[in-house]
């Protein structure tokens, strides 16, 4: 049964990635991963919604963060990590010290909230952990935060992909995802840039691209 489920997962997120990002998640999701979805984050959540492995951030020298684990519920950011001593102690050097720290600061600074699980604690201490989740979302989320905006089904999964993919994407990406035609496209998505969901990203007299207002996102506390 959870082999089943983990499968279907990683299989939906292979679906909407290319290139390095695809590589990250087939070779280094790994066993220390799947120890933590097994161990700690089913357990503890029950399912798998809104968490992401792999995930790939963009920082602000334009370069790439993976991060094990991301829970991308608004209005928050979450980055869950699991730590190997072992390995840590053995590759570690002075870049890779200084890299691992800016990498931190530089997410904190754009809203992540960073928990860090080291391997021998979710081996050894699993309810100990997952305790640990539980308090952060209840603390969060509580019993769910809803939103006064009111969104057509196909709107909720545009806004589903956008969190999800973090880059502008072409209405034909829609189309794909929705099986819709261009026109209907693009009426659902200038509705979401009316209402301040969706910012236009390329193109002045016709978009040609469309990217997602994070802030606006959180300011409506959506759960999608």
């Amino acid at each position: 049964m959870f082999l089943e489920l983990y499968e279907s997962w990683l299989e939906k997120q292979r679906k909407n990635l290319t290139g390095e990002a695809l590589r990250r998640l087939n070779e280094g999701h790994a066993h220390n991963e799947k120890l933590f979805v097994h161990d700690l984050w089913l357990p503890a959540v029950s399912n798998l919604d809104f968490l992401y492995a792999e995930y790939e951030v963009t920082n602000f020298r334009d370069g790439i963060f993976y991060l094990d684990f991301a829970y991308i519920r608004p209005p928050y950011l979450i980055n869950w990590e699991v730590d190997d001593f072992s390995s840590h102690a053995k590759h570690v050097t002075r870049r890779s010290f200084e890299y691992e720290r800016e990498r931190q600061n530089q997410l904190m600074l754009d809203g992540w909230q960073i928990y860090r699980f080291p391997l021998d604690a979710i081996k050894e201490k699993p309810r100990r952990c997952q305790q640990l989740i539980q308090q952060v979302l209840g603390k969060l989320y509580g019993g769910g935060v809803t939103t006064q905006l009111k969104l057509t089904l196909k709107q909720r999964e545009i806004l589903r992909f956008a969190i999800q993919i973090q880059r502008p994407f072409m209405p034909q990406e829609i189309c794909n995802l929705l099986g819709i035609k261009g026109q209907h496209a693009r009426k659902l998505l200038h509705e979401l840039v009316q209402s301040k969901l969706l910012l236009p990203a390329s193109g002045s007299s016709r978009v040609r691209t469309y990217r997602l207002d994070n802030m606006a996102v959180q300011r409506h506390h959506l759960t999608l």
